[in-house]
């Protein structure tokens, strides 16, 4: 990106918080518009804005050692302009969840052995686009398909947005985008298969206002009122609905695909293939319930493992 003039900001964030535990939250780093380099710490994603700009936001710790704070510092190039900076700020606030109230589940965090590490780093901050389409469209390409496909098709459904200057990486596609390119595109290019059909489905819709997407992260509205509401959208059955659900405030529902069932049978034995058997053992972290079972899995993977070991060694 040499030659393009951009702009530094420094973000305060409240402690306990560290990027990387927003970041590796789960899968979606991986996904495009996003890249992550962890020799760095840097979460890179293009963006566009409504008014049509492409940037690229840079996203990495500030310098410095925290202390009440653990500062982010963004980057943005191109040089936004007055008007676009603020609206930059909130996409990246939003991502990494920085205006919500986490603090009773840290709280209850602290009275688990298990899960006091989560207190300590801040955890439990699931890293989402800044855009619900988006979401939805990567939550339908985690259905029954390994993560690599996942990312392989979500790598080619990106390919229909434009690229920033001096990025090589596009933006996340319009609805519209995605329409015109068509179900030919999605099934032969990006591999979807018969996820084209319900993508295709939901874009539509998107597009001639038949969904409220802002309806999906309203505060006021219940935890079932939400997921249920997930469920009616094409490609988004009742497992992909809780999960989602988590990215917009709602974690009282704990769902199991392949994989956090198959951890789940490890810890508790063959009863814990039902979801209400697993959500039991999290009872005491009441409407946190799914966000404490997800946690205390993330908490066993190998690199996480590593970067609490480093934390504790600090």
């Amino acid at each position: 990106m040499a030659g393009l003039a951009g702009t530094r900001q420094m973000l305060e964030v409240a402690s306990p918080f560290h990027l990387w535990a927003t970041v590796l939250s789960h899968g979606w780093h991986a996904l495009a518009p996003f890249s992550w380099n962890p020799s760095t710490d840097t979460l890179t994603r293009s963006e566009r804005l409504p008014s049509g700009r492409l940037f690229v936001i840079h996203m990495q710790p500030a310098p410095g050692p925290p202390d009440d704070t653990c500062n982010i510092m963004l980057e943005y190039r191109p040089r936004p302009s007055a008007s676009d900076l603020p609206l930059l700020v909130a996409r990246a606030r939003w991502m990494l969840r920085l205006d919500e109230d986490f603090s009773d589940f840290h709280t209850r965090c602290q009275t688990s052995t298990a899960l006091k590490p989560i207190a300590a780093i801040g955890g439990g901050r699931l890293l989402r686009s800044p855009d619900i389409w988006e979401d939805l469209v990567k939550g339908i390409c985690t259905t029954n398909v390994t993560w690599s496909r996942t990312q392989q098709m979500i790598s080619m459904i990106s390919r229909l947005g434009p690229t920033p200057s001096g990025s090589h990486q596009e933006v996340f596609p319009t609805p519209e985008e995605v329409l015109n390119a068509g179900p030919r595109y999605l099934k032969e290019r990006a591999g979807v298969g018969y996820r084209a059909k319900s993508i295709l489905a939901l874009a539509e819709r998107v597009t001639n206002n038949n969904i409220d997407l802002a309806s999906f992260h309203e505060p006021t509205i219940s935890d079932s009122t939400r997921v249920a509401a997930l469920e009616t959208l094409p490609g988004i059955g009742p497992v992909t609905a809780r999960y989602l659900a988590m990215l917009y405030g709602s974690y009282r529902d704990v769902a199991l695909d392949s994989s956090t069932r198959a951890f789940a049978l490890r810890m508790w034995g063959e009863t814990a293939s039902d979801p209400e058997i697993v959500s039991r053992e999290f009872c005491s972290f009441g409407r946190w319930r799914a966000l404490a079972f997800w946690c205390f899995h993330w908490l066993h993977w190998p690199r996480v493992q590593e970067r609490i070991m480093d934390h504790y060694e600090k």
